[in-house]
Parts: structure tokens; C-alpha cells; sequence
């Protein structure tokens, strides 16, 4: 699975993906394919990344990036079209994957910047508070190591968006890559950056440390 960070700040969403490809074993577990691709996908409302299984989550970025889904009524109804979609190819895998794949979004609601997440659980959209972060892992990160992340974005830690704390919480970001790397864990050095505030879009790579 993907490595994801999204935090949500006053008015500005910060996406944040590896570019690690991942195959993906009978057991359920992930492991790198040696291959590389970008996962933050940009429309002209905000940006969309996701983890899971390729098949599912890559038509949904490709419509949002056609369609420019204007409302999450029209955002949902894409990722459920693609769902039913995915049951059809692939009825072995659905019900697993469906639930496992996830969706995290930048995206203008009644004048403002949200952080949300699609929530299979409630077929909806849920909003990330501000001054609060989810990630995603690869399979193989361990309950400590995702503590040892987590520590580094306690609630509040990252609130109102100005250029030092924007750039604070990308080296946040950095740092926890270069600190599973360290680990063993199959995350690319180089990191894809989107960042999403009230002057525009902004889409932008950087390296960990070794």
C-alpha cells in the first residue's frame, strides 16, 4: 500500500504520496514491483490520491480528472460508479478491496478548503478536522513505527497556514519517509507534494534524507 499523509490545516489541505509501486500477494500483503508512478491527481477544484488496488482506484482519479467533479455528490457518485465497476471485473477481489482502497481528497466546500476522505463504511465523505492528519502504510509498518509518525502530527500541531508552517509540516513529512526508510519499509525517497490553500493549487516533489 501506498504511503499517503494528508493534514488539515486553516483553509489549506497538504496532500503528500511516495511514488513506490506496490504488488500486491494472495495474502493480502504488498510488495514493491521496482516501478515508480505519481499518485496525487489534480482537478481544477482540488486534488485526489488514493491507495489500494490499482484497477479500482485509477479509473476514479482519471474521471476526476476529466469530469472536474464540482460537489461531493457528484465525487461520490464517480467512486461508486467505479465500485460497481470493479465488482463486475473483478467479483473475487470487490468485496476485500473495496473496503481496503481509500480515497483522500483536497476539496472547496461552502467557501472552503477541506480536508475529506471517502468512508466505504457510511458510502460517503467524511471531513478531516483542522489541525489534525491520516496517513496510510505500506502493509508491512509496524504499530510502533505508525506511533513513532503519528507522534510528529499530534492534534493541533499543524493549524493556520502560513508559508513557515506549510513548509514545517512538509519536512514533517520528509522526515517520517527518511524514518521508515530506515526501517526497511518500501517507500520512494522522492515524494509528490500538493498542496491546496486559499491562493490556488500547488504541485511540487521533494527528496528524504538517507
Amino acid at each position: 500500500m501506498t504511503f499517503i499523509a494528508m493534514i488539515s490545516m486553516e483553509d489549506c489541505v497538504i496532500l503528500a504520496a511516495d511514488r513506490e509501486v506496490f504488488l500486491i500477494g494472495s495474502d493480502g500483503s504488498s510488495n514493491s514491483a521496482g516501478a515508480i508512478a505519481r499518485k496525487i491527481t489534480r482537478t481544477d477544484y482540488g486534488f485526489i490520491t488514493a491507495s489500494g488496488w490499482a484497477d479500482l482506484i485509477e479509473p476514479v482519479k482519471k474521471r476526476f480528472a476529466l469530469e472536474n467533479p464540482a460537489d461531493t455528490e457528484q465525487m461520490i457518485s464517480i467512486i461508486n460508479e467505479e465500485q460497481k465497476a470493479f465488482c463486475l471485473r473483478a467479483p473475487n477481489l470487490s468485496s476485500e478491496w473495496i473496503q481496503k482502497s481509500t480515497w483522500k481528497l483536497s476539496i472547496q466546500k461552502d467557501g472552503r478548503i477541506v480536508a475529506a476522505f471517502y468512508d466505504s463504511r457510511v458510502d460517503g465523505l467524511s471531513g478531516l478536522g483542522h489541525g489534525l492528519s491520516m496517513f496510510t502504510y505500506p502493509s508491512d509498518v509496524t504499530e510502533d513505527e505508525r506511533s513513532a509518525v503519528e507522534e510528529a502530527f499530534r492534534a493541533g500541531s499543524f493549524l493556520q497556514a502560513t508559508e513557515d508552517e506549510v513548509n514545517r509540516a512538509v519536512d514533517r513529512v520528509l522526515d517520517a519517509v527518511s524514518f521508515l526508510r530506515r526501517q526497511g519499509r518500501p517507500i520512494s525517497r522522492e515524494i509528490d507534494f500538493a498542496v491546496h490553500g486559499k491562493y490556488g493549487l500547488v504541485e511540487f516533489s521533494e527528496m528524504a534524507d538517507l
